[in-house]
């Protein structure tokens, strides 16, 4: 194998330095504008809540409470410590994601640098900087732009392994690079399958240095193998994916790209066809660069192949998982149009521009919120924020509330403000057993001593007020044969689909606590 090296690439003159800068200013400041803006339009749902309010816990409260959830611990203890530094508030909460993104940018540009021409190089800038896939979730408080920086970060220290097998220094980035990803999402292991791939490929780093790399890799992430092994006992937190179809597969790169529209079928199909066809130039072109070709290539395609071939038993195939196995598409694509305008430049110009106008597209459904994302509908349409600032200019001292799900009663918590712990009304399991009593996943978060605040029957319920607050973050008629009959309804603050539902208790004493003051 020949690499491509760095200076054959881009000539060290002083009129290309500025040029490369100037692409770099203005690749980060769109990347920048499009991350940041309306990020703090959709409301906190229920996964961000949870994020943000594990977060506020201590490292070793984070540890041992992800350890019941279906994560690993490092994105929580990151956020932890960003929050200390710049709050819990929406904007900044979600700039740790926003900003995750953008360093994936930076190290997809340096990776490009190392494999192909500046041309390339820029164009794969361009397209990754308006990915609406990235952009979705680098305004979500998650941690799958997270993992997407992770890895990436340790492709390009991979690659700069295979290129300088001699130098220490890469090795070792490699190592901490995947075991951060590792710490931070189960997905990893999937990239993991690309680096042996290429690595079997190559073989320019020795078996032993490679078995070394990776078995130290093992040895830091031990510490987290029980809670793992427990983890995978348990299997829960993946109910909520719908059966793997067809048209999920064939449709996966139009969500990814374009993301919504009444677009028919086979329409939705183009962008496979199109990268499936970008794909096969990539791997075609020049010998001497094949490694890094397979590299790119296999970075999108083994990640979404082995999870629909996983999917055909366990249903895991959804596209948050796979957010940073979308950065390749851009670079797949850039290489590709580098490859055909040497003989038909005017037609890859066409190409790139509708690349971008889809992309456009696609952000236009971010900012609308009509993306199909897991969470956006709620996002968009459940507005308790609103609802728990308009409750608060309501609420009299002594009043109760209760919030009629976990789901609602995560996110409620994060804007509650009023110093009052809201109740919570929890459904039975078909053992019979009160759901909350698992003590995993979100029920984690609520204290032991605070367990007094589920219930689950309203002639068992004791309260002392006389006005009590129902909230609910997506209103349901049938919640009408749940209240009491002397619970009487005088007043209903709604936004969006959420409400709070403010019920007086006739034939309560006027002046107990919780009356109306005046």
């Amino acid at each position: 194998m020949n690499p491509v090296s760095a200076s054959s690439i881009y000539p060290k003159s002083f009129s290309s330095l500025i040029a490369d800068g100037a692409g770099l200013l203005a690749v980060l400041a769109i990347a920048l504008f499009v991350r940041f803006h309306a990020i703090t339009v959709p409301v906190i749902w229920y996964d961000e809540a949870y994020s943000i309010l594990l977060a506020e816990g201590s490292p070793t409260f984070i540890w041992a409470t992800t350890a019941r959830d279906v994560h690993p611990p490092l994105y929580y203890a990151l956020l932890h410590f960003w929050m200390l530094l710049f709050g819990n508030g929406v904007l900044a909460a979600r700039s740790l994601s926003a900003l995750a993104d953008v360093g994936t940018l930076l190290l997809c540009i340096k990776l490009m640098s190392l494999m192909a021409t500046r041309r390339a190089t820029w164009i794969a800038a361009l397209l990754l900087a308006l990915l609406p896939i990235s952009v979705r979730y680098s305004q979500e408080v998650r941690m799958y732009t997270l993992l997407g920086f992770w890895l990436m970060g340790a492709t390009v220290a991979l690659v700069c392994w295979v290129k300088a097998p001699e130098q220490k220094r890469y090795p070792v980035f490699y190592v901490l690079l995947m075991t951060a990803a590792f710490y931070t999402h189960y997905f990893a292991a999937l990239c993991v399958l690309v680096h042996w791939l290429c690595w079997w490929r190559v073989r320019t780093v020795s078996v032993g240095a490679w078995t070394l790399a990776n078995s130290a890799i093992v040895l830091l992430y031990l510490p987290w193998i029980p809670p793992l092994i427990n983890q995978l006992l348990r299997m829960d937190g993946l109910e909520w994916i719908p059966p793997l179809t067809w048209q999920t597969v064939l449709t996966f790169v139009w969500q990814l790209v374009v993301m919504e529209g009444s677009a028919g079928y086979l329409w939705r199909m183009t962008p496979l066809v199109f990268i499936v066809v970008c794909a096969a130039a990539v791997l075609l072109k020049a010998r001497n660069e094949r490694f890094f070709r397979i590299l790119l290539v296999a970075y999108f395609f083994v990640p979404v192949l082995t999870v629909f071939l996983v999917s055909l038993i366990i249903p895991i195939f959804n596209a948050r998982y796979l957010v940073f196995a979308a950065a390749a598409l851009p670079l797949i694509v850039a290489l590709a149009l580098d490859t055909w305008s040497q003989h038909h430049a005017a037609l890859c110009a066409v190409a790139l521009a509708f690349m971008v106008w889809a992309e456009v597209h696609g952000l236009s459904a971010v900012y609308a919120q009509t993306d199909e994302m897991n969470g956006t509908i709620i996002r968009r349409d459940a507005r308790l924020d609103a609802v728990v600032a308009g409750l608060g200019r309501e609420v009299h001292p002594g009043d109760e509330v209760v919030v009629d799900n976990l789901y609602w009663y995560l996110p409620f918590m994060y804007y509650n403000s009023m110093g009052i712990q809201p109740r919570l009304y929890v459904f039975k399991t078909p053992t019979g057993t009160l759901w909350g009593t698992a003590e995993y996943g979100g029920w984690a978060l609520i204290p032991r001593h605070l367990h007094s605040i589920f219930f689950n029957d309203f002639s068992a319920l004791k309260l002392d007020a006389r006005r009590i607050w129902w909230v609910t973050g997506v209103a349901r008629p049938e919640h009408d044969a749940w209240f009491p009959k002397h619970w009487k309804q005088v007043l209903t603050l709604k936004e969006g689909d959420s409400e709070a539902r403010l019920f007086i208790r006739e034939g309560a004493p006027t002046g107990e606590v919780g009356a109306d003051p005046d």
